[in-house]
């Protein structure tokens, strides 16, 4: 601390040498004494000026006062009421928080004092200026003629700024509302509204209105969107986020989340649609979605993700609702409990499905599920690994008989080395599935299944050190393996079929694969020392050695792909009890799975599934990605079932072009049909103050369906208060423009 050292001086000087200085130099000096242990000066001059009591500063002043710094051309400090005056290009900041102006009256004891032509700014919040600024309280200010903005970041003086807030009189709570009285709203310099008074927040937790947004789409007509924030306490608030479309209706999203303890939190979201335009979709409708998240004990947890809709096509309501919501098939719900150690795992389970895309709407649940898991251990001592899974569910449906169902399903493997490159696994496993009801009868049934299994594999590797490219090493793995599995064949067709457990298929199959890795160890430009998997590729064959002609369910056959080598068939007819007789086939599909992932950022995912009997390609599934930090991100997929007559392209791509436009691409094509199904471009233009976003659509609505061509702009106002998102959750549809969250 340093308080003029010359003027301490002189005055120490003077009480030495005046052995009979006077009081009133003595209370000087302990008054300098005290503003030496508060203060710190800091000028090209400093005098004190004994008649008036003062301590006079100039030129490049910087005064410390604990946590605020003051500068300024010239300071005068009255040691008598502990207040200073500076004048000539004035700043006082504390912390991230800045005030600025021509003059300011201030008393350093009180924290209290008046500041005119002024200017602030406070943290990443509002910025605001006024004739005159007086700090009241410790965060109150009165402004008069006040102006306020967020723009100040990004557009600093002598800039127009492309919004502000004008108020003849206003109260300003940092960290809470600035009230305003005889306010108007101004663009570029231009007034455009008028209110005798207004409020903004400029808090991230206060309760009250936030900036409205507003918006237009072709289809839906102009969108206003008038947020309310509601904080209830220090772990709960609620957003509401009333909508209107001057083409379709009125909605009313409400968002809701809550912290119940450090570990455990949930959001509630819901919304009502209100429709007068729209013959084709109920006039009413709504929906709900829950997320809890809870720990309740370390080795127990509780989570729930939880759906409901009035109708099935409420996704599909507004254009502007994100593709991975308005093409999704079905709609799940699930509350779950797991309890997981290292000998077990044991999950309760509620679960209720909803298909969206059926003419007929089937619905289906597991009320309740259990099932318990006891993983790989030794068993007794022996060489034996024994594990399992038992479970006890009841299943229904609305289409169909519902059943409970109860799953034992032990099994032992016993390793052996039989070279020390070579390892032998058996594998024994017994299965008996009991139900409550039958599908041909009116009592329950059951299904007794034993299963055989053994197992060869083995691993080789080379290494190669300093191949080249700026590689340490490449790892070169070879991973043979050779797999024998029996199970015999039993009649199904009695078992109530709700998923893969109720069919179970018949094995008397050899699979032979062989994979081959490549791994990568380099050294970064840090020093780091880093290793990847840079590329992969597995062959796979199975080989069914007593092929036959037997009924399959048709659940089953629903998840059976050309990539799968555990099982293929030929279908020959449908029956009309959920099942359909096929033809085993003798080979299955020739596969093919690779991975390439030359660089970071970089990588290709590719399966080809070739039909060895008719030489014809049955699948193809590619996708190559890009990604090169948050600049640009590209992603590219094709896909082709030949059984299923599906043939299309995906592509998706966002790009960072400047700071402050952002563009993201979706399109799909239907090569099969040669139709384009939807293209759905966005563009985003983001300052520190203002964000708009435009946005198009063409979607291919099906065959005799006009497609639909949509164009959308939303616009919003930036003002550093909206709620903090701190546990990512729902967001209103129309906050998203292409998928992008």
């Amino acid at each position: 601390m340093r308080v003029s050292p010359a003027a301490i001086a002189l005055l120490i000087l003077l009480l030495t040498t005046f052995s009979h200085a006077d009081d009133g130099l003595r209370e000087d000096l302990q008054r300098l004494q005290r503003l030496e242990n508060e203060v710190d000066v800091e000028a090209d001059h400093v005098e004190y000026n004994e008649a008036e009591r003062k301590l006079m500063a100039k030129g490049n002043v910087h005064i410390v006062l604990g946590q605020r710094s003051l500068f300024a051309d010239e300071v005068s400090v009255d040691l008598e009421d502990q207040e200073l005056v500076a004048t000539g290009h004035v700043i006082l900041m504390e912390g991230l928080n800045r005030l600025e102006g021509d003059r300011i009256e201030y008393n350093y004891r009180t924290n209290l004092g008046v500041i005119t032509n002024a200017r602030a700014r406070f943290g990443p919040g509002i910025g605001f200026s006024g004739v005159e600024i007086r700090r009241e309280g410790e965060r109150t200010y009165r402004v008069t003629d006040g102006r306020f903005t967020t723009c100040r970041a990004c557009q600093p003086e002598p800039q127009t700024p492309d919004w502000e807030m004008r108020a003849k009189e206003a109260t300003v709570n940092v960290d809470d509302m600035v009230y305003a009285h005889d306010a108007s709203f101004w663009v570029k310099g231009i007034p455009t509204a008028y209110s005798p008074f207004f409020e903004l927040p400029v808090a991230e937790r206060r309760t009250g209105f936030l900036i409205p947004r507003f918006g237009y789409s072709n289809s839906n007509g102009f969108l206003v969107r008038l947020p309310f924030f509601w904080a209830i306490s220090r772990s709960q608030d609620i957003t509401l986020y009333p909508t209107y479309r001057s083409k379709s209706g009125f909605e009313l999203p409400v968002d809701y989340r809550y912290i119940l303890s450090e570990d455990s939190r949930g959001e509630l979201y819901g919304r009502y649609i209100y429709q007068f335009n729209n013959s084709s979709l109920p006039t009413n409708q709504g929906e709900i979605k829950w997320l809890h998240d809870q720990v309740l004990s370390p080795t127990w947890t509780f989570k729930a993700f939880v759906q409901a809709q009035t109708s099935t096509g409420i996704q599909r309501t507004f254009s502007d609702t994100p593709a991975i919501e308005r093409t999704q098939r079905t709609l799940d719900s699930n509350m779950f409990v797991t309890q997981s150690t290292p000998q077990y795992m044991l999950l309760g389970l509620l679960n209720y499905t909803r298909d969206l895309q059926g003419v007929s709407e089937t619905r289906s649940g597991q009320l309740p599920n259990v099932t318990f898991q006891w993983l790989p251990g030794q068993f007794f001592g022996t060489p034996l690994l024994a594990g399992g899974e038992t479970s006890a569910v009841y299943l229904t449906r609305n289409q169909g008989t519902d059943a409970g169902r109860f799953d034992f399903y032990p099994g032992v493997r016993l390793p052996f080395s039989v070279t020390p490159w070579l390892t032998a696994t058996s594998l024994a496993a017994f299965r008996e599935t009991a139900y409550t009801a039958s599908q041909t009868s009116g009592g329950g049934t059951n299904r007794v299944l034993v299963e055989l299994g053994e197992e060869l594999t083995s691993q080789f590797a080379r290494r190669f050190d300093e191949p080249g490219l700026g590689l340490l090493r490449l790892t070169h793995i070879v991973e043979p393996t050779l797999t024998y599995q029996y199970v015999p064949w039993t009649d199904q067709q009695s078992l109530p079929q709700f998923g893969p457990t109720d069919f179970v298929s018949p094995q008397n199959r050899l699979v032979y694969q062989l994979t081959n890795r490549l791994i990568a160890r380099w050294r970064e430009a840090s020093g780091e020392t880093r290793s990847q998997e840079v590329a992969s590729l597995n062959i796979a064959q199975s080989w069914n050695m007593q092929p036959q002609t037997r009924p399959f369910s048709n659940v089953y056959l629903t998840g059976l792909t050309p990539e799968r080598v555990d099982q293929a068939v030929n279908i020959l007819q449908p029956l009309s009890n959920g099942f359909s007789e096929v033809q085993e086939r003798v080979w299955s599909d020739l596969v093919f799975n690779t991975t390439l992932s030359p660089i970071p950022g970089v990588a290709l995912r590719g399966t080809l599934a070739f039909n060895t009997e008719t030489k014809q390609t049955d699948a193809i599934n590619a996708v190559a990605r890009f990604r090169r930090s948050d600049l640009l991100t590209l992603d590219a997929g094709y896909t082709y079932d030949r059984g299923r007559q599906a043939n299309g392209v995906v592509g998706r791509m966002e790009f960072q072009a400047t700071k402050t436009i952002r563009l993201n691409l979706v399109t799909q094509y239907d090569v099969h049909t040669s139709t384009l199904m939807e293209n759905d471009f966005g563009i985003r233009y983001t300052s520190c103050c203002w964000e708009v976003r435009l946005g198009y659509i063409y979607r291919n609505k099906g065959p005799g369906q006009k497609p639909e061509n949509s164009v959308h702009v939303l616009f919003s106002l930036r003002s550093g208060s909206e709620p903090s998102k701190g546990w990512e959750g729902f967001r209103p549809a129309e906050d998203t423009i292409s998928g992008e969250r």
